[in-house]
């Protein structure tokens, strides 16, 4: 239907054009003027049939050449230039024309190429996830027994050097445990899209969640979305657990943003006993740590996803200073603050 039209169209445009030939040059004697109007019928038979559009332009340029010759009797030089020029014109927008078509049509397979491997990658995702949780359901439930009968053990022992064994192998055990279940975490980073978290709103949520009635929440964040990946929020629960566990005497814990030099500034402190130099660095790496060594290096790879990056800056003795840094286009006003600037 639509290249019926486009036919259509075509022949209406070139009957007007033969029509202004004959009106304006054969029976005015004009001779320049109206041929403009034969580039604009090229350049849109050039869209749309591409370099086919030369046929056209040929067309013209021997009916302008003819009718010149029907007028002057003999054939000038600027309507055999003139027509020369509709053919190139007709041949150039064309070629051009053509390109891009090409392009597009690559970059349409391109997509349609990236959007199977995706989705190949999703279900292949999902398989090893679902392959992953039947594991450590099975793990988990070896080790629940193996717990039970380490009681069962210690119950039947009186020997304490025998006692102090067992305990050191339930020790062993438990830890194995904290460190599978820590793995569902692991597991679930990048499997879903990154999304737009509004700060303000993580800090409230995390904040009705929180029952500790010695430690204080405080908050200087700006209203500020960040896109990041779903698990962002697992960060600040983790942060805010390691300052209970290791801060010996934390009583009050603030969040803040702030806009800077072409990037946000997520600040998480506390006024714990904080974190040495010489550990500052140590604490990101796989395995340190006294729990399982597992929650900073987990958060960040999490922030890796985005672009995002953590440091500690906070000063040993006056508690610690976590500084995640927010790159440009990772970060943006909430949308009741666009609004608000926009005057909605």
């Amino acid at each position: 239907m639509i290249i019926k039209s486009k036919f259509v169209s075509l022949a209406i445009i070139l009957a007007i054009a033969v029509f202004l030939e004959f009106i304006i040059h054969y029976s005015l004697k004009i001779s320049i003027v109206y041929t403009h109007l034969f580039y604009l019928i090229i350049i849109l038979a050039a869209i749309w049939f591409q370099r086919y559009a030369v046929w056209i332009a040929l067309f013209f340029g021997v009916l302008h050449i003819t009718v010149s010759y029907l007028v002057g009797g003999y054939i000038p030089v600027d309507s055999v230039f003139r027509a020369f020029m509709l053919c190139l014109v007709a041949f150039i927008v064309g070629s051009l024309v053509r390109c891009m078509t090409l392009y597009r049509d690559e970059e349409v397979r391109q997509n349609h190429e990236l959007e199977k491997t995706q989705e190949a990658f999703q279900t292949a995702n999902k398989k090893l996830n679902i392959l992953s949780s039947i594991t450590r359901h099975d793990i988990l439930n070896q080790l629940t027994a193996l717990l039970g009968y380490q009681e069962i053990a210690r119950e039947m022992c009186s020997n304490p050097d025998l006692l102090e064994i067992l305990k050191k192998e339930e020790n062993a055990a438990q830890a194995i445990r904290k460190q599978i279940e820590f793995t569902k975490n692991y597991q679930d980073i990048g499997v879903r899209a990154p999304i737009w978290h509004n700060l303000k709103e993580k800090f409230e949520t995390l904040k009705n969640s929180y029952d500790n009635d010695s430690v204080t929440l405080h908050s200087r964040l700006s209203n500020h979305d960040i896109f990041a990946d779903p698990l962002f929020p697992l960060i600040c629960q983790n942060l805010l657990d390691n300052s209970i566990r290791h801060g010996e005497h934390v009583k009050n814990i603030t969040f803040s943003s702030e806009e800077r030099n072409n990037e946000l500034i997520f600040v998480y402190e506390d006024d714990g006993i904080g974190i040495s130099d010489d550990m500052k660095t140590m604490i990101f790496k796989k395995g340190y740590g006294k729990n399982t060594g597992m929650g900073l290096f987990l958060s960040q790879e999490i922030l890796a996803i985005t672009g995002l990056v953590m440091k500690e800056t906070g000063e040993s003795g006056k508690g610690v200073r976590f500084v995640i840094h927010i790159p440009e286009g990772s970060y943006r006003l909430s949308r009741e603050n666009q609004e608000n600037k926009s005057g909605i």
